[in-house]
């Protein structure tokens, strides 16, 4: 027995002894502040919101609760409160929504125990449908809380009617219509527009790298396309003529060789100290990308509502734009007034960064406005979905999930 309890006598105080030595060689913890992180590097997906909006931390969080998210983004559902009043005393209905008449763009789909499923389609399935669905899966994936179940109907054309649907665009007397996120949030390759997140990041990046405002061009930049019926680019054309402070220019009008040598990147439209905007058919997708700028941005009255259109303040201490004409008729004399007082104009353009690109058009308030609209569109609904439906005697789901729809782009395995 002593031969073998001497070795654990002696090997029991070398191991403590060893163990000492390398805990007092050890480095210590510093208690010195550590640096804010910069948006570059903040961890993807970190969740330390405190009831405080802190862009460098929270702009790209996907996972605030729904109080979290009235706290960051207190004025950004205006448009879902005003649909919510509109059908306070009449609830939405499955006959609605089985009586809208499917055209090109439309989706018809459900979200049911936090899976979204597609139901029915109506034409081709284009990068808009895909980065709608997309862009509203990523919010039901991440979002910390459940979601109710909910079915609905949703069309991705510039123009659609005024049923009880979702919509990128609306005018003042559609008040049925319910204002979603428009696709190119999630990405627009068609303009050769990245997602928001990939544009703030270049636009961010050439700010660091010396994009100040002393830097930029005194001029008002436009690019877009025009025709003989768009009223309001022909006339923003014609005012902009050969004048000192306007660099406005069709891309079509000498095709292939104007896409070449007058298109413009995002960062580049940021080299600006004014940026035009026009609607189009509808509303145009470009407002968002333009406010992703340390500009201003000039634009004439707007006919329709995407569902931050409510934040744009023309006058006041918070002005983050310039209102104009809707036939540009009064640019002219405020383009030159703005260029005789630069400091005015750097005001409204921090503004505008400040409300937009560094708030409300960040990620986290996306994500947001996706659940918040999921929320309020189940509030304002007298049904919840039917899951399975019955064929030949049989229960049979209905839909496809979302993940199979965008890998088929079909409602028909056999398609």
């Amino acid at each position: 027995m002593l031969l073998v309890k001497r070795p654990l006598l002696v090997a029991v105080p070398c191991f403590l002894l060893v163990l000492s030595f390398f805990f007092y060689i050890s480095p210590r913890p510093r208690s010195r502040v550590q640096p804010a992180r910069t948006p570059l590097t903040q961890p993807h997906g970190q969740h330390r919101f405190d009831g405080a909006w802190n862009y460098a931390r929270d702009h790209d969080s996907l996972l605030l609760t729904q109080g979290e998210c009235d706290l960051a983004f207190p004025d950004l559902f205006a448009d879902l409160e005003r649909a919510g009043v509109v059908r306070a005393d009449r609830p939405i209905t499955l006959g609605e929504i089985d009586s809208i008449s499917p055209r090109n763009g439309y989706i018809r789909a459900m979200i049911h125990d936090q899976q979204l499923y597609v139901i029915a389609k109506e034409g081709a399935v284009w990068s808009r449908e895909i980065a709608t669905l997309s862009a509203l899966n990523r919010a039901i994936l991440t979002s910390p809380e459940p979601l109710p179940n909910i079915e609905f109907a949703f069309n991705t054309d510039d123009r659609i009617d005024d049923t009880a649907q979702w919509g990128y665009a609306r005018r003042p007397e559609d008040e049925l219509v319910w204002l979603m996120p428009d696709f190119g949030f999630w990405s627009w390759p068609e303009i050769k527009a990245a997602s928001t997140k990939e544009i703030l990041l270049d636009v961010e990046r050439a700010e660091r790298e010396g994009m100040n405002w002393t830097q930029k061009t005194d001029k008002l930049l436009w690019r877009g396309t025009s025709k003989l019926d768009h009223e309001i680019r022909n006339n923003l054309l014609s005012v902009t003529e050969k004048k000192p402070w306007a660099d406005v220019k069709s891309l079509d009008q000498d095709g292939q060789q104007s896409m070449h040598s007058d298109y413009k990147t995002m960062p580049e439209y940021c080299d600006y100290k004014y940026l035009a905007h026009a609607e189009r058919t509808s509303s145009s997708g470009r407002l968002k990308y333009l406010q992703m700028c340390r500009s201003v941005i000039v634009s004439h009255r707007l006919d329709w509502i995407q569902h931050h259109y409510h934040l744009l303040r023309s006058s006041g201490s918070e002005q983050n734009f310039v209102e104009v004409e809707r036939d540009w008729s009064d640019l002219e004399s405020k383009m030159k007034w703005l260029r005789k007082h630069d400091r005015e104009a750097k005001r409204i353009a921090d503004n505008n960064v400040k409300t937009f690109r560094e708030r409300y058009l960040t990620q986290a308030a996306e994500v947001c406005y996706w659940r918040r609209l999921i929320q309020e569109w189940a509030k304002a609904s007298d049904f919840e979905p039917e899951f399975f439906t019955e064929e030949n005697g049989k229960k049979v789901q209905r839909g496809l999930s979302v993940e199979t729809f965008l890998l088929m782009r079909a409602m028909d395995w056999d398609s």
